[in-house]
């Protein structure tokens, strides 16, 4: 994992570009989570007077990757320790596979021999997909193997309803480190 302080020099990077009515941001807070590093910033003019009218609004705390040192800022009011941006995180920038609510229930039909029932909850589903896409979805699911990626990134999936996570940067590995 990516240290504090580097996690910590990377946002300092970040936000030294930012002038808002002039003053500089600074570090608040710096918390763990299970992806990495939270860090919250703040304009050093409100920090100093508490006046509302210096303080840097409508931005969120900043997610360092522990992984590999990638920069991420958050939306003002994501969950941080349950929001379902997490998910969507960890198959965007980790490539893991996000759980498929229809897995489950194709495996149960057709465990009790009723592939023509996982069959027609697919096509309720998953309307895009077309009938042989279909077929082949239920015959991987029954068979435990990965679905294939062309019929994977057309099934339905669930959304936050609003973007609350924005890649800043790429990898920024630690100096000293290896990143996976």
């Amino acid at each position: 994992m990516v240290s504090k302080e580097w996690a910590v020099k990377l946002v300092e990077r970040h936000v030294a570009g930012w002038t808002v009515h002039g003053p500089e941001m600074v570090i608040t807070k710096v918390g763990t989570h299970r992806l990495g590093w939270v860090i919250h910033s703040q304009s050093e003019r409100y920090l100093r007077t508490g006046e509302i009218t210096d303080a840097v609004v409508g931005h969120g705390p900043f997610l360092v990757d522990g992984m590999d040192g990638s920069l991420h800022g958050l939306h003002a009011t994501a969950d941080l320790e349950n929001g379902e941006w997490i998910e969507e995180y960890l198959e965007q920038v980790r490539g893991i596979e996000r759980h498929d609510p229809l897995r489950s229930r194709v495996i149960e039909l057709t465990d009790r021999g009723r592939r023509f029932d996982a069959l027609r909850l697919m096509w309720a589903a998953a309307p895009d997909l077309n009938t042989h896409e279909t077929s082949a979805y239920v015959d991987a699911v029954a068979a435990r193997i990965p679905i294939p990626e062309h019929i994977r990134a057309r099934l339905p999936r669930l959304r936050t309803g609003r973007r609350v996570i924005w890649r800043l940067s790429g990898p920024n590995p630690e100096p000293g480190t290896r990143t996976p």
